[in-house]
């Protein structure tokens, strides 16, 4: 039987689950992102994140406490960064969805892009998370299709970041 590998977002949330759980799981100061005091785990500030009901002040705040500690701690931070925003990493549909690596190629060109950004040093950490922020936390989950004005279809190539 042949068994499909997994895709690296799919090996990015498992070692993210286990970044976060256990007994010593990454997590945040509450008051150094505005938040409850004492410590906060990342997966419970995925949930407060992508919360319907989070203020964007809220969610920049996070991102930008992960995008600088990812950037300057590097390793696990980065792990914690990307895990955080991974359920807006959505994948497209289109062409390449149904060819084999197509799915593997496209998630892997998305983290690379994350990671480009991180590596970016003429870019301030805020810019990073500020496009993060409206790219995978607050950008629609179904983008609406754009019409062209005669009536047809327009393509559009999306991107993260």
């Amino acid at each position: 039987m042949c068994r499909s590998s997994p895709s690296p977002l799919d090996m990015l949330e498992t070692t993210f689950r286990l970044l976060a759980t256990g007994p010593n799981p990454l997590a945040l100061s509450g008051p150094a992102v505005g938040l409850r005091a004492g410590p906060i785990g990342l997966r419970d500030l995925r949930a407060m994140v992508f919360h319907p009901a989070a203020s964007a002040s809220m969610q920049r705040a996070v991102l930008v406490e992960l995008v600088g500690r990812a950037r300057r701690h590097r390793g696990a931070w980065v792990v914690g960064l990307v895990g955080v925003v991974l359920p807006g990493l959505a994948r497209p549909a289109g062409p390449t969805a149904g060819h084999a690596g197509g799915i593997t190629d496209l998630d892997a060109t998305m983290l690379a892009r994350v990671l480009e950004q991180l590596d970016a040093s003429e870019v301030r950490s805020e810019e990073v998370a500020e496009r993060l922020l409206w790219t995978v936390v607050r950008s629609p989950a179904v983008p609406a299709v754009p019409v062209h004005p005669r009536g047809g279809l327009v393509v559009v190539s999306g991107s993260v970041l």
